[in-house]
């Protein structure tokens, strides 16, 4: 009987061991190593607790930009675990992905979805230690009302009614901002077709804002617009859009009025359209997409 040794996993060495038939390969991996940590606790309010996901690359250094992705949930309790298989794609890449649970519609109005997704930013820096990562390249990322949310949370950094004292010893700024076929302008949508009415009590739109017809109250949309936060004298990350020409549920428009804004106020930005793509879907995540993104951040370092 051989007795066990102790050493590391890179010493052992190879069997010398053989059956007649085998097949021996000598196997390249293309994937790399991920480590996922689940259920992280960043905030409570009010006796609620919120999470974020996290997929680590193994071979992370601290120099690995970490983003904080925003499922998508049209202003509602999210999935957000739903999202693994295709954010891991991005996750493969080399990045880290910290997803991203904010409060919905159904529990608390705006802008409690763009203050939780700040809270999450400073809770990342602050814990970045922790994990291996560095604090300074962090990025946003969300899709339909999680591109909303990363919009408002990236372009509002400062000012005094968007910002609070937790975790308020670092700054929520990021290094830039994608944003997937999200909302910029909830009082326009419904001047482009659609699959549904945007105005109604009941609407995502309607709900964000407490259950109200969102024609009928300016006081409540207005700050709800990403683009009265863009302007030429303030300082805002670059801004990296996608949105499907076929958008059913968040028109394509939306996403041309940002950008139309954004370059009228000379700031940098990027705007993708996807020709053919609906609200969503597998064309966001190809590999055309992922370069792009891939590209950006590292531009932005």
């Amino acid at each position: 009987m051989i007795q066990p040794i102790n050493i590391s996993r890179e010493q052992f060495p190879k069997s010398d061991v053989k059956s007649d038939g085998m097949i021996t390969l000598n196997v390249c991996c293309d994937n790399r190593s991920m480590e996922y940590v689940p259920d992280i606790e960043y905030i409570n309010r009010d006796g609620i607790s919120l999470y974020i996901q996290l997929i680590l690359p193994c071979d992370r250094t601290k120099n690995t930009p970490l983003i904080i992705y925003v499922p998508g949930s049209a202003f509602r309790w999210q999935n957000v675990k739903g999202v693994i298989p295709s954010i891991s794609l991005l996750a493969n890449r080399g990045f880290a992905i910290a997803m991203v649970q904010y409060r919905g519609s159904e529990v608390a109005t705006f802008p409690a979805q763009m203050l939780d997704t700040k809270a999450a930013v400073r809770f990342m820096k602050i814990n970045a230690h922790k994990y291996g990562l560095n604090p300074d390249k962090v990025y946003l990322m969300g899709d339909s009302s999680g591109g909303h949310t990363v919009l408002m949370a990236g372009l509002t950094v400062g000012i005094e009614r968007f910002e609070e004292e937790i975790y308020s010893e670092v700054s929520s700024s990021v290094k830039g901002i994608i944003d997937l076929f999200g909302p910029t302008d909830i009082t326009k949508i419904n001047d482009e077709l659609s699959a549904m009415d945007h105005m109604a009590p009941d609407s995502p739109e309607g709900c964000l804002i407490g259950g109200r017809n969102v024609s009928e109250h300016p006081e409540l949309t207005a700050p709800t617009v990403v683009m009265n936060y863009v302007d030429a004298a303030r300082e805002i990350p670059p801004v990296l859009i996608f949105h499907g020409t076929n958008d059913e549920l968040v028109p394509f428009g939306q996403s041309c009025m940002l950008y139309d804004k954004l370059v009228q106020c000379n700031k940098k930005a990027e705007f993708y359209a996807i020709e053919n793509a609906h609200h969503g879907g597998r064309e966001f995540w190809s590999n055309q997409v992922l370069d792009i993104i891939e590209e950006f951040i590292k531009r932005e370092r």
